[in-house]
């Protein structure tokens, strides 16, 4: 199993988040809904799949990333609340029973084959079930059946890009603020539109979930965990400026950790510092295209005040010496750092300074 994976982080490959798996399952176990936000690659996607394992929770997974339509979103939904039926229910009997009883959108059909016996969930009728009721007829059977159960919508900030956006937000908010066994987790690569959808009063959604920020991986974690991995490739550890430097390097970005430490444990031999910076070099170099991407089209003057931030990251962005570096007038730097803390390009750290949130693009911009 590759302990440093591009995507999701499972098993031996998931590293620590003690505190926020803890709260992530107590929210669940009360039934407090929930959004977690943070940058794209942070692994929010692999906590919320960590604790709904290790915890044995039924749940299931809905992805909007795709959707263009309401439709779509609609058909997501429903198909999901097929599957999270199937695995609520024991057994077929139980099944079909309390299917009749209390989901009214949908009928069952027993399917006899090779393979033994089957059921078939079809919705009752030709017209669509709004979404609302879909969401509480599920959780009515969970309710009916004594168990608890997760729904997770994934990228759903690509509902606020409908043309009929709000209407399907009031319709999931009905729902959701009347769910009594069923706990709703929310998560997105676009924390600023996800945020604002539950943040904003004049959005349905206004201050329906309680927000989950997550952070980076603390250094410390990252030093017991790389420890551990070195010792189980090489059999020792690696020394603590090999571990320092890789810390350092990807400012404990998770995707960048990952990358980075895929690479080096190709190695044969225990890698030391030097190499760590020279491999860190060639990661740049290789994954240039990806590490720039989110750049290359931006207007010249958020271009500039990234070159700047890349060299000399700031307290005060509007400052003479900072504008200078820029060659813009403050306004103009005002104006590029609003997009850019908006797009997640720029953030701002525990001590008020404007970094770029990037740590390969900011490496890359001094390099060349």
């Amino acid at each position: 199993m590759n302990i440093f994976p591009a995507g999701i982080a499972e098993g031996v490959a998931f590293c620590n988040r003690v505190i926020e798996r803890k709260k992530l399952a107590s929210h669940i176990e009360r039934t407090i809904h929930t959004i977690l936000l943070a940058p794209r690659r942070y692994g929010k996607t692999s906590l919320i799949r960590h604790v709904l394992n290790e915890n044995n929770f039924t749940y299931e997974w809905v992805d909007f990333l795709s959707v263009t339509t309401d439709e779509q979103v609609e058909d997501k939904i429903a198909k999901a609340g097929k599957a999270l039926l199937f695995k609520l229910s024991s057994d077929l009997v139980k099944l079909t029973k309390n299917t009749a009883k209390f989901v009214q959108s949908m009928s069952p059909e027993f399917n006899f084959g090779a393979l033994g016996q089957s059921i078939t969930l079809h919705l009752t009728s030709h017209q669509k079930t709004p979404i609302d009721q879909m969401l509480l007829e599920v959780d009515a059977y969970a309710q009916k059946t004594g168990q608890k159960a997760v729904w997770v919508f994934d990228e759903f900030q690509q509902i606020s890009e409908l043309s009929n956006s709000h209407s399907l937000e009031a319709l999931i908010r009905h729902a959701v603020e009347r769910s009594k066994a069923i706990t709703y987790v929310f998560s997105g690569s676009n924390r600023h539109l996800l945020q604002d959808m539950f943040s904003k009063s004049t959005r349905p959604l206004y201050r329906l979930c309680q927000a989950m920020p997550i952070q980076r991986i603390a250094a410390q974690e990252y030093e017991a965990f790389l420890g551990n991995a070195a010792t189980t490739r090489w059999g020792t550890s690696l020394e603590k400026n090999a571990i320092d430097t890789i810390t350092h390097l990807t400012e404990c970005h998770p995707f960048y950790v990952n990358g980075l430490c895929s690479d080096l444990w190709e190695k044969t031999t225990l890698p030391q510092a030097e190499e760590v910076l020279t491999q860190w070099t060639q990661y740049i170099e290789t994954h240039k295209g990806m590490i720039v991407s989110d750049i290359v089209s931006l207007p010249l003057n958020q271009k500039k005040v990234i070159q700047a931030l890349a060299e000399s990251p700031t307290t005060e962005p509007y400052a003479h010496e900072f504008c200078l570096k820029t060659k813009l007038p403050s306004g103009s730097v005002r104006r590029a750092l609003e997009y850019l803390l908006k797009k997640d390009i720029v953030y701002i750290d525990e001590q008020g300074c404007y970094k770029l949130l990037d740590p390969a693009i900011q490496h890359y911009l001094r390099m060349h």
